[in-house]
């Protein structure tokens, strides 16, 4: 019998687009993709089997997935899945995220973990000793800096490709993901913590509370912010970051959301299920059998 494309089961922690596909990443090696002609999906499994929890596209169409374990999956250019490990530990092993930044692969997780590769996903090279933090998320920001929001209200950053690292300190809750537009940006983290910045992150304000929820990502869209988190939070905001409207677009429901990814058509919803939030507000679940 074969597998359906979408399972009540079903947790995704990432996405990435490449090669006019999208690729999303989630529980027990589960990777979904969709052609963005076709608009027909693909579901598979990577081995050895492990909860993937990111992904990322280099511009020449390579992906890395990371995963549980210290262990990550490299599809070259050809199609083809590969698997290694990265030198961690026995315990808080995790690998948490994945970006393609500045011609590099970077990947963070558990326990410190903070690699480089190069664009092709080979020649890994930890950069920070082992320290008990969680590295949650890695994006990029203005003029090539490299920021990483970790546990503990930690967030790091470096202008000098990875040479040299600084770090604030950003209230007490665990920071879960950052990002930018421009010099402005917007960092989110447990129990609701918000945080923006107007001069490239030389300086941070908190932002007035307007959720108590968990907040796992955020992302920049055309003219400000959208955040998304535990039990349906999903909110809305100007650049300014200022005033956050909640969203609630019928047929999204109170689902965990793990993450966001921008694409053309809006931005897709990703946790328990796939859906889009497509640019006039409107709600549609991926893949479309996901909705019956």
């Amino acid at each position: 019998m074969r597998q359906p494309l979408a399972e009540s089961r079903d947790l995704f922690f990432g996405g990435a687009a490449a090669d006019g596909r999208l690729w999303f990443v989630g529980q027990a090696g589960a990777v979904l993709s969709m052609d963005g002609q076709s608009r027909q999906w693909e579901r598979s499994q990577l081995q050895p089997v492990a909860n993937l929890q990111g992904i990322a596209a280099s511009g020449a169409g390579v992906l890395v997935a990371v995963g549980n374990g210290g262990r990550l999956w490299v599809r070259d250019k050809g199609g083809q899945w590969t698997s290694q490990s990265l030198p961690v530990g026995d315990v808080g092993n995790k690998l948490i995220d994945v970006a393609f930044l500045d011609g590099h692969f970077w990947v963070v997780g558990e326990m410190g973990a903070l690699f480089r590769a190069d664009a092709d996903g080979t020649n890994w090279t930890r950069l920070r000793d082992a320290v008990d933090v969680a590295f949650n998320r890695v994006r990029p920001g203005p003029d090539g800096s490299i920021w990483v929001a970790a546990e503990f209200g930690h967030l790091l950053h470096s202008r000098d490709g990875g040479v040299s690292w600084s770090s604030v300190q950003l209230g007490n809750e665990s920071l879960q993901s950052i990002a930018f537009a421009g010099e402005e940006g917007v960092v989110v983290g447990n129990r609701g913590q918000a945080f923006r910045s107007a001069d490239g992150g030389k300086s941070w304000q908190p932002v007035p509370a307007f959720t108590t929820e968990h907040l796992y990502d955020v992302v920049a869209r055309q003219g400000g912010w959208l955040v998304a988190g535990d039990r349906g939070a999903l909110f809305s905001a100007s650049r300014a970051a200022a005033h956050w409207r909640p969203l609630a677009p019928e047929g999204s429901g109170k689902r965990y959301r793990t993450g966001l990814l921008a694409v053309q058509e809006g931005d897709v919803l990703i946790g328990s299920g796939i859906g889009l939030l497509d640019n006039e507000g409107n709600y549609r679940a991926w893949p479309a059998e996901a909705a019956r």
